[in-house]
C-alpha cells in the first residue's frame, strides 16, 4: 500500500511541477503591460506605476507609488488621464508604521 501511495504522490508532484513550469513559460512570453514599470532612481527615491483597473483599455487610469527612502515615506498618486499631466496625491504612508502594522504590531 505504501508503494502505491508513494507513486501517486510522486505523480501528483510531477504533474504540479509541469503545470507550474508551463504557466511560467506562458507568463514570460506575454507582452509587457502599458504601465507597471518601476524606476529605482537616484537621490533616495524609487517610483512604480500600475493600472488602477479603471478607465478605458486604451488609456487606463494609473497609480504612481513613490518611495522616499530618506524620509521612509510612501506617496500614492492617482492619474486619471496620463496625457492631461495632472496627478492627485491620494495617500501618504509612513513605511515603518506600515511594516509594523503588517507584522501585527
Amino acid at each position: 500500500m505504501k508503494t502505491g501511495h508513494s507513486t501517486l504522490t510522486t505523480s501528483i508532484l510531477g504533474a504540479s511541477a509541469f503545470i507550474l513550469a508551463a504557466l511560467t513559460i506562458i507568463q514570460a512570453g506575454r507582452q509587457p503591460a502599458f504601465a507597471e514599470t518601476a524606476n529605482s532612481g537616484q537621490m533616495g527615491f524609487a517610483a512604480a506605476t500600475i493600472r488602477s483597473g479603471l478607465g478605458p483599455d486604451t488609456r487606463p487610469y494609473e497609480l504612481v507609488y513613490v518611495i522616499d527612502s530618506r524620509g521612509e515615506t510612501l506617496f500614492i498618486y492617482y492619474i486619471e488621464n496620463a496625457t492631461g499631466g495632472r496627478m492627485q496625491l491620494r495617500q501618504v504612508l509612513s513605511l515603518p508604521t506600515l511594516f509594523r502594522q503588517a507584522r501585527g504590531g
